[in-house]
């Protein structure tokens, strides 16, 4: 099993908080008020793919590159969802409840961009120091 340093762990640790956080906001969220049965899917998989990742390079050495696939695919899954409610505020359809969902999304989307390219970075090296 390959040694792994203090902040990748750190950012795996990150990453299953993250995944925590998701599921039990995107649940409520649901709960609250409701949405497309297959759109929660797809949160739940992105959920899902975050603790793979994450669990697969913590503890079964199968390194970054789930880990890495994951964060680009809740990258895109928040880039989809929060220019969707700027379509709305811009069109001046957005209620109330989807202008402050725009905003906390938008916040996400900064989040997981940043996420996604910490994980590229932790890829890329491993890809080096394996060769």
């Amino acid at each position: 099993m390959r040694e792994i340093s203090n902040p990748t762990r750190a950012f795996i640790w990150f990453s299953v908080a993250t995944a925590v956080l998701h599921f039990a906001w995107e649940t409520w969220y649901h709960l609250q008020w409701g949405q497309f049965l297959p759109m929660l899917i797809v949160d739940y998989i992105a959920i899902g793919l975050l603790l793979l990742g994450a669990f697969g390079f913590l503890k079964w050495d199968w390194g970054p590159g789930l880990l890495c696939g994951a964060w680009g695919f809740e990258f895109c899954l928040n880039y989809r969802t929060f220019f969707i409610r700027v379509y709305d505020i811009l069109e001046g359809v957005a209620d109330e409840v989807t202008t402050n969902t725009a905003y906390a999304l938008g916040s996400l989307l900064s989040l997981s961009a940043i996420a996604f390219l910490i994980s590229v970075v932790i890829c890329v090296r491993q890809y080096k120091s394996a060769s």
